[in-house]
């Protein structure tokens, strides 16, 4: 499950309330598959939804979506847009919410048979697809709430 360790990761380093408070975040691993060829090929891959618990929440949800969707773009980019990403959040306060974001992740494993050493050989493929023309690395979310005039800052990261 290294994808989910990096996006959890991603997620920590970008999101303020993150940041100051991780125990808060919390990441399972819910209705899994393997995906694999019958015979002596032993590559596969993990098909499974991921599912990340915010609890108590109270910054701006675009501080927590964004970066998001940003890690998705470069490590997911087949996601179907349409139902990839679900989410639920339940109200606690009038400024904090738990959010549960269920995304549907995949993760590729090559597997190779040495026969004569009697050795395989696993590893994890994470591939990174560029998702930006421009040349930015270091990211800054400015959002504007309704009823106020400017942007304020909310989270910087650097790209996943």
């Amino acid at each position: 499950m290294n994808k989910l360790a990096s996006l959890r990761a991603h997620l920590l380093d970008a999101v303020p309330e993150l940041k100051r408070g991780p125990e808060r975040l919390l990441t399972f691993v819910q209705d899994g598959s393997i995906r694999f060829q019958r015979g002596q090929h032993l590559s596969h891959e993990y098909r499974f939804e991921a599912q990340l618990v915010v609890t108590d929440y109270a910054g701006d949800v675009d501080t927590l979506m964004i970066p998001m969707l940003q890690w998705l773009s470069r490590y997911e980019p087949d996601l179907d847009p349409d139902d990839g990403v679900r989410f639920e959040a339940e109200l606690l306060s009038n400024q904090a919410y738990d959010l549960a974001i269920t995304l549907r992740l995949s993760e590729r494993v090559v597997a190779l048979v040495d026969c004569e050493a009697g050795t395989i050989t696993s590893e994890h493929r994470q591939p990174a697809y560029p998702i930006e023309t421009c040349p930015a690395t270091h990211w800054e979310l400015l959002t504007k709430a309704p009823g106020n005039d400017d942007y304020q800052p909310t989270s910087e990261w650097d790209s996943p």
